[in-house]
């Protein structure tokens, strides 16, 4: 996948908290995709969200809801 006109809108040391944000973008019709340095899920590695430049305002504001959860 070509990440040029992607921005990280998150990061997650949990990669379950990750995954459970990444799927509520989903399901709201947004494109993500997620990456940490290592290139694997160790609990001691940052999850990086990443969405379409076009697409931050509104993935944050789903984010924000779900983490005021």
């Amino acid at each position: 996948m070509n990440d040029e006109n992607f921005v990280t809108i998150r990061s997650y040391k949990d990669p379950i908290i990750a995954d459970i944000m990444v799927a509520t973008l989903h399901n709201a019709g947004i494109e993500t995709f997620t990456t940490n340095e290592s290139q694997t899920l160790l609990p001691l590695e940052n999850v990086e969200i990443k969405v379409k430049q076009s697409d931050v305002d509104q993935a944050l504001e789903i984010i924000e809801e779900q983490e005021a959860l």
